[in-house]
Parts: structure tokens; sequence; C-alpha cells
């Protein structure tokens, strides 16, 4: 059974209603979800490993929770509403986690803010879309127009679970989570993984001049693994660590051992 999540606000930033959510005490940890995620659901078992020493604020990307749809999804205006509302919680330098998507988010947020940056864990992240990720996103966008919800939740539950999971799925089990995903995606999930094909920072890796921890995935279907193990070859000095037989989305286990190895991480560096 999963832990509860430890007690999460919210509020608004600015005057483009950007919603941020933020739990724990102490240092400022950044959270940057992915697309068609979302703080909670993407960062559950760091913010319940964390909540005790750091203060873990994340934005919600337009069109997800209370933020205005019609924002924008630059990476870079991603990343400078998620350093406002780390700022605005009084935090003036922090590390950024991202999670797939939200690897790009970070990465842009350590370029475009040097001084607030000191860390990035890129988890399933790349810094250009791969064929895979341009493929789910075209599928994507193909179901959400046949406006078939739970074909487009089947869709996502596929590509993300794990295979053990997926293969333990009985008929009804998974006509019920496919119903049930389609009809909880964000309003600008679609949006969202449009914004992703999109990325084009590769080339300005060279540049990323801090403590750096890439999570790769081993049997992601999402991003390619060997997409989110070049970001490992290009920036200085990075860690990377492995989980072979993980999916684009972790495991209830997985998620723990990720959050205890981020934990390291951050402590290791002293960020």
């Amino acid at each position: 059974m999963t832990d509860l999540l430890p007690p999460v606000s919210s509020a608004l930033l600015g005057t483009g209603r950007t919603e941020y959510l933020s739990a724990g005490t102490g240092t400022g940890l950044a959270l940057a979800h992915g697309a068609g995620g979302d703080v909670e659901l993407n960062f559950g078992p760091l913010i319940r490993r964390l909540a005790g020493s750091r203060r873990l604020v994340g934005t919600r990307y337009p069109g997800t929770g209370a933020s205005d749809p019609a924002g924008d999804l630059d990476v870079f205006a991603l990343a400078d509403s998620l350093v406002a509302a780390l700022v605005r919680e009084g935090h003036e330098r922090f590390p950024v986690v991202g999670s797939s998507f939200g690897s790009a988010v970070a990465l842009a947020a350590a370029l475009r803010h040097p001084e607030r940056v000191t860390g990035l864990v890129l988890t399933v992240g790349f810094s250009e879309p791969d064929a895979q990720l341009r493929t789910v996103a075209a599928v994507w966008e193909a179901l959400a127009a046949a406006e078939d919800p739970a074909v487009l939740g089947a869709y996502l539950i596929s590509m993300l679970t794990h295979p053990r999971l997926l293969a333990e799925l009985g008929a009804e089990e998974h006509g019920a989570q496919a119903a049930a995903v389609g009809a909880g995606l964000p309003v600008g999930g679609l949006l969202q993984i449009t914004a992703a094909t999109r990325v084009d920072l590769t080339g300005r890796l060279g540049e990323i001049a801090v403590p750096t921890l890439v999570v790769v995935a081993g049997a992601d279907r999402v991003v390619l693994p060997a997409t989110t193990r070049l970001l490992g070859e290009r920036i200085a000095g990075a860690e990377v660590v492995e989980y072979p037989g993980a999916g684009h989305a972790f495991t209830e286990d997985e998620g723990r051992l990720w959050a205890l190895d981020v934990e390291r991480f951050l402590d290791g560096h002293g960020i």
C-alpha cells in the first residue's frame, strides 16, 4: 500500500496564473513534472522521503490544475515560472529535479538561471525528442482527435506501465484503468507533449556546470534509454544511474529506490 503524501499546499503565481504546489520544510528543492503529468503524480516518492528535510516546490504547467491553459509552454518560460515559485517561497539557490519533459525544463532553468540552480537530477529525460517520443506524441494527438479517452488511456497505460504489471492486468481492470487515465488527463496534456517535441537543447549541454545526476530507465517505451544516456555523456561530470527493468513510470519499489538515490546525490554534493 502506498504511503500517504505529506500535506501539500497550492498557490497561484503572478498574473499569468501559474499554480504551484509545495510540501515539507527545509532547504528548497524545485520539481519539474512531465508532459501530461503533475507534481504529486511524478514526485510522490520524493515528497514522501524528503518532506522532513526539504521544502519541495513544483509548478503546474499550463493546462494542469489551475494554471492558465493558454500559458507559454516553451521550456525557458516554464523554467522561469519554476524559479519564480522557489524565490517566492524564500529560496535563493536550489537544485532542480526533472521528470521526462521536466528534465528539459530543469536544463533550461540551469541555463537561464545559473546563479540560482545548484544541481540537476534528470530522470528519464531528453535534450531533444527522439523518434519514440515523437511517435508517442503523434499517436496521442490522433487518439485525442478521435475523442475516445478510454482508448487514449489504454495507449498511455501500455507505454507507461511496467511490463510485468501490464501482463497481470485482467480485461475488466484494464478497461477501468484505461477509462480512468483517459478521463483524468489534464486539459493541457496534448499541448504539453507537443511542446516536448519542440525541445532543442542538445547543443547547450556543454554549458551545464553544476552537479548532475542522470537517471535512465532501461525498459523505457516513451523516451529511448539511449536518449537519456546521452545527457550523461554530454554533461561534464554527470553521474548516471540506470534501472535496467524500469519503464518510463516507475513502480512503487522503483520509486522508493529512485528517491533514495536522489537523496544520496543531493546530500553527497551538499546541495
